[in-house]
């Protein structure tokens, strides 16, 4: 806070030397004028002291017979009066104020988070045919609609969310996952007048553990996909045993279905690699609004020819993104060579895509039961084909769809 006030207030460092600057500083601290950071260099001191102070201390130094030098001038007073000779300085930081403000209104960033099936190209292609691209508007987004177009276009999606943050949109997404029980817990919150726990896949019933509405199957039962396991509709029973009303909740219980995932995989036996051969050529380039420049002008000549690029987004103050790109990229050169797979290598890439599919299942709390699949070569390729069977939480959160009046006969 000192600091702050003596900035505001402006401060000098002098030079004193003489016949005595002792009694210069003992003087200055009778009347009241602060010193600091006094440093003695032999035959003369140097200190800091308030703009103000300096003007009065012409007596001190006639008196103590003193001379004094200013060496450095600090503060906003000092700082406006440089300004007032450096007009086209000022007229440049009211110009680069308005430029943040304005640029600060536009989308000049998009992140996608969680895919994993599409990639960043498609979705940027989907966004760019919306209306949603570098450049736009930030009070032309409506979100919800971002969000609904994405799950509509994309069948293997089932969740969407996206949120401004300054110049960045970031889209988040989930793919054909299973909700998980955190998940339904938070939308169960959205169910107000009820909801219950439908079949999402074939299969059989394993495991039933209801904690809150009415269970509709039992351990062994064979159910469809769709079929009602846990009813949100409790019944409240008078006296007699009929039905006096019918109550509402959000269904709730662990379940796990046996079903059977199938399996499908192709491996062709003919396939090229990538020989390269040692030759590469590196450019660097900068990138505004898509539009790539790189240095040395050109086109890379090889033939074939692999791009390896890094790059990095300028953005202002860590927090303001612009469409502005730098970095290199290296252009390696390589041969194509065909080549064959002898049928064990195949088998052996084959099992390795199918272990990739299993440990992707239990990372998602499928519990793998049986494995049922044969390998058949089929002319120049091998065919992994047959399923998994396993056992998983198949299960899906909705709004009741009960009839009332039917579920009243029958309590």
């Amino acid at each position: 806070m000192i600091g702050i006030i003596r900035y505001f207030k402006g401060y000098v460092k002098i030079k004193v030397w003489g016949y005595s600057p002792e009694r210069f500083m003992n003087l200055c601290t009778n009347r009241g004028i602060i010193l600091w950071g006094v440093a003695g260099y032999g035959g003369y001191y140097t200190m800091y002291l308030a703009l103000s102070d300096f003007f009065a201390i012409r007596d001190i130094v006639r008196k103590t017979k003193t001379k004094v030098a200013v060496l450095e001038r600090h503060g906003l007073p000092f700082f406006m009066q440089d300004v007032r000779k450096r007009k086209m300085f000022v007229c440049g930081i009211f110009f680069c104020l308005f430029f943040l403000f304005f640029m600060s209104r536009f989308i000049w960033s998009i992140q996608f988070e969680g895919n994993r099936m599409i990639t960043d190209d498609e979705l940027y292609r989907f966004l760019s045919a919306q209306g949603v691209d570098y450049g736009v508007k930030k009070s032309e987004l409506n979100l919800e609609e971002l969000e609904a177009s994405i799950r509509e276009a994309f069948s293997q999606v089932t969740w969407t969310s996206a949120k401004l943050d300054g110049t960045k949109i970031t889209v988040q997404i989930k793919e054909n996952d299973l909700p998980t029980q955190e998940e339904r817990e938070e939308s169960a919150q959205k169910f107000t007048d009820g909801a219950e726990l439908v079949a999402a896949k074939d299969g059989i019933v394993v495991e039933i553990l209801t904690r809150s509405g009415v269970p509709q199957v039992k351990r062994g039962d064979e159910v469809e996909k769709g079929t009602l396991l846990v009813s949100g509709l409790v019944p409240v029973n008078n006296d007699d045993g009929t039905v006096r009303e019918w109550e509402r909740t959000v269904a709730d219980a662990d379940i796990l279905i046996q079903c059977s995932e199938p399996v499908y995989l192709t491996q062709k036996l003919a396939y090229q690699y990538k020989n390269y051969t040692g030759r590469e050529k590196t450019y660097t380039f900068f990138s505004l609004a898509g539009k790539r420049y790189r240095f040395p002008f050109g086109e890379c000549h090889f033939v074939k020819f692999d791009e390896v690029m890094e790059q990095k987004r300028l953005r202002l103050f860590g927090q303001i993104d612009l469409p502005v790109f730098t970095g290199t990229i290296c252009c390696r050169e390589y041969l194509t060579v065909d080549a064959m797979y002898d049928e064990n290598s195949a088998v052996l890439l084959l099992n390795g895509r199918l272990e990739k599919i299993i440990a992707g299942l239990e990372e998602k709390g499928v519990q793998i039961i049986q494995k049922d699949v044969t390998i058949v070569r089929k002319a120049n390729a091998l065919v992994m084909q047959g399923s998994l069977t396993v056992k998983e939480e198949a299960v899906l959160l909705q709004p009741v769809t009960q009839n009332l009046e039917n579920e009243a006969q029958e309590p």
